[in-house]
């Protein structure tokens, strides 16, 4: 029996580093290990693999030959210079990405690591994100295996470190009426060791596995925890009002996390985060451990050990831009990249006039040679639910060779995406960002508001 290949996409993370270092002491399984950059591996059995999640090309080409895939990924950071997105749009395209590449090749089995989802119908938008990641694979995948945890305790991860950094920096903590919630945190090697667990199955159906410590405890009773195991004096003070607006902002001034990671996860805190019983997975080879034993052994972990927290630096001047729209019923992503060619010119008479001449589109201003954008359409990466045209020029377009434009159908026909990726500008960046890139949002808008139209059966001739 031929050893098996494992792909890991999030492999740089803090729980994609931990696993590593748990498939190489208890399996000899191989490791694909994507990541955003070029790194070196100090075992043959790891092949690290630098790839743009945002590019499904380049995904087939790092998955290719895996056995077995594993989803690590959560697009909490920016990803261009310039963003004109929600992190939530950008973990829907690359988990369709990811779902598109893993059919392409064939890879049926996947394991995808996200949230704990309440039952609340109005989810967090950090949750309801983790929810269509799930959707967005399971449309693609034939046999998928989804876990879900809440706070995952350990060195290295960037919510336990907000945690320590309150308890460690505040001697007196203002508790509003959110940390009476109840959670369940779990400490990354029972995470990991789950995964493990799960790899070695023969066979895989699909299943929704929650991840929890033995117990629950509440939000309090976690920072009242980790203050004893510090050995720290802590008053806190409970106070009857959730105040969830305003703890985003002081938990992130006090833990020095960016706000772009923090005001996600604390809305999500309005929410009792407990694992459902009927779903929670409990191993035939470990014990669970207990809330408290799990943040004595991550509180043990960081001992003597610095932690900061990431930044990610963009190289070049880069942009990148989605829109999130109804697809009308019936409608096609095909179709839509074909409304948005015929719209556009009306939308912005007389200035902008659309050519299409077999595969390629130019965008002129007030005269066909006065060429703004030129775009080539690529059928050979085009599909029906995804429309794909690579930026070739224009005076609005700096030389490129990964600029491109997509529309794609996701969340099972309901939703389209509209997107730009890796566009460099021509224009000065400055000026760009306060002309082409605003005049961009305004006309993605308005589109959106046309498809609004057709869906709901509304004159828009």
């Amino acid at each position: 029996m031929s050893m098996k290949t494992v792909a890991i996409a999030g492999a740089s993370g803090f729980i994609g580093q931990n696993l590593i270092n748990q498939l190489l002491k208890d399996t000899d399984y191989k490791i694909l290990a994507l990541s955003r950059s070029e790194k070196e591996s100090k075992t043959e059995r790891i092949t690290w693999k630098k790839c743009d999640l945002f590019s499904v090309l380049d995904i087939e080409k790092a998955i290719h030959g895996a056995d077995e895939l594993i989803y690590l990924v959560h697009s909490m950071q920016p990803s261009a210079h310039l963003d004109q997105a929600s992190f939530s749009d950008y973990d829907l395209i690359l988990a369709d990405n990811f779902g598109r590449a893993a059919r392409k090749l064939g890879i049926c089995n996947t394991i995808y690591l996200g949230g704990l989802i309440p039952k609340e119908t109005k989810l967090s938008t950090h949750l309801q994100s983790r929810y269509e990641v799930e959707l967005a694979l399971a449309e693609n995948i034939e046999n998928y295996i989804f876990l879900r945890a809440g706070l995952i305790l350990g060195h290295g991860g960037s919510s336990f470190h907000i945690l320590l950094n309150l308890v460690k920096r505040l001697p007196i903590m203002i508790c509003p009426k959110w940390t009476q919630n109840q959670t369940s945190p779990i400490h990354i090697n029972q995470v990991t060791k789950t995964i493990v667990e799960i790899l070695r199955l023969e066979k895989k159906e699909k299943q929704v596995y929650d991840l929890a410590s033995s117990d629950s405890k509440s939000y309090l009773e976690v920072l009242k925890d980790t203050a004893k195991e510090l050995g720290l004096k802590r008053v806190f003070i409970k106070f009857p009002v959730s105040l969830i607006y305003l703890s985003r902002l002081w938990v992130s001034l006090i833990s020095g996390a960016s706000r772009m990671l923090v005001y996600p996860l604390v809305e999500s805190l309005k929410h009792t985060l407990n694992a459902d019983p009927k779903r929670t997975y409990r191993s035939q080879t470990f014990n669970a451990l207990s809330v408290s034993e799990a943040i004595h052994l991550s509180v043990k972990d960081t001992k003597n050990k610095d932690y900061h927290f990431s930044k990610r630096r963009t190289k070049r001047k880069t942009v990148r831009s989605v829109q999130r729209a109804i697809l009308p019923k019936g409608y096609t992503a095909r179709d839509v990249a074909e409304l948005y060619m015929h719209w556009l010119p009306k939308f912005l008479f007389p200035f902008i006039i659309v050519t299409i001449d077999n595969q390629w589109v130019t965008f002129s201003f007030l005269h066909r040679r006065l060429k703004l954008l030129i775009l080539k359409w690529s059928p050979e990466r085009s599909t029906t639910d995804r429309q794909l045209f690579y930026i070739k020029g224009g005076l609005l377009a700096a030389d490129q060779d990964r600029g491109r434009l997509e529309f794609r159908e996701v969340l099972n026909g309901s939703t389209t995406l509209s997107a730009i990726h890796d566009f460099h500008p021509a224009l000065p960046w400055y000026i760009y960002r306060y002309t082409q890139a605003i005049v961009h949002l305004i006309v993605m808008h308005f589109f959106g508001k046309y498809l609004e139209k057709i869906s709901k059966g509304i004159p828009h001739e």
